[in-house]
């Protein structure tokens, strides 16, 4: 006979319970670093289970948040009704009829193998909700020999999207890749950015700064924006094109992307003629005139030989 057995059924970010037992407990944690929020429910459960037989939890019905993306359910024997080990809050009792375990008729589903121990299990929960990575290039316009600066940027919309797969901090999610035109030298460059290839001073990787610390994982949200702003000169107005911003990441990554197409944006710069002088409509006009002044300067002289 099981009797008063602590159950924890945690979930993770963007999920949460959708019905509440008379025999639980629920709380809520909010990480402060990553502001992530979790949900639990800390049960005690009474039944009589045969040695060497199996049970299963009743339905535990959740409701998955329209920013939810590749989310866990951990069940888990607790050691009692201890909240600690986290900033927990809203902690109450739940209300309606009580959580209680089955037989088990059948095999463990394939989704549920996934086990941290005799005493834990994970079990993955499939979630298919949007999410897009857009940048925001330029259109600007100057001189030769002439300073300006590219507002370039990075936003994140929708669902969550893990920001470092990996506990090194060496394979970000997604980084974001500049190309200037030929003609341009660039004077300064963000802190987020640099150049991959020493010999491409006009190609550069830019990351959006979210790390990995210990066991929390940095986290893209809706929302999340960062600035890339560039200080460039114009040198050769006749190389000036070429220009783009565009999300680098491996295609299978980017598959899940809702709007593929806000993926790159164009980088542009339209020069206009140096101080003083001309632009490049004005030197054709300059050029067309002293050509038929040139015309009419020959007609003349044959016209005094005649």
């Amino acid at each position: 006979m099981l009797r008063q057995v602590p159950v924890s059924v945690e979930v993770s970010e963007g999920l949460s319970f959708t019905t509440e037992y008379s025999n639980c407990y629920y709380g809520t944690e909010v990480q402060p670093r990553t502001v992530e929020t979790h949900h639990r429910a800390l049960c005690l459960i009474d039944m009589q289970v045969a040695p060497g037989r199996s049970v299963d939890l009743a339905p535990v019905a959740l409701k998955v948040g329209k920013r939810a993306l590749r989310k866990d359910v951990a069940v888990r024997a607790a050691t009692g009704m201890d909240w600690s080990g986290g900033e927990w809050r809203d902690i109450h009792r739940g209300r309606g009829g009580e959580l209680t375990l089955a037989q088990r008729t059948a095999g463990v589903p394939p989704a549920a193998r996934r086990t941290g121990g005799m005493s834990y299990g994970l079990l993955g929960v499939p979630v298919h909700n949007a999410w897009d990575l857009e940048v925001t290039g330029a259109a600007l316009k100057g001189r030769k020999g002439e300073t300006l600066t590219a507002h370039l940027s990075l936003d994140h919309h929708g669902a969550d999207v893990a920001a470092q797969p990996d506990s090194e901090n060496s394979v970000p999610f997604a980084r974001v890749e500049v190309r200037f035109p030929e003609g341009v030298t660039v004077l300064s460059t963000p802190k987020l950015c640099g150049v991959p290839n020493s010999r491409k001073r006009t190609h550069y990787r830019c990351e959006y700064g979210l790390y990995t610390s210990g066991f929390e994982v940095p986290v893209l949200r809706d929302g999340f924006h960062v600035d890339y702003p560039f200080k460039m000169r114009i040198d050769d107005p006749s190389r000036l094109t070429g220009g783009m911003i565009r999300v680098d990441a491996p295609p299978e990554r980017l598959r899940d992307d809702a709007d593929p197409r806000n993926s790159t944006a164009p980088l542009t710069i339209e020069a206009a003629g140096a101080a003083g002088g001309f632009g490049p409509t004005a030197w054709a006009v300059a050029a067309g005139a002293a050509a038929a002044v040139l015309t009419g300067l020959l007609a003349l002289g044959r016209r005094r030989r005649r």
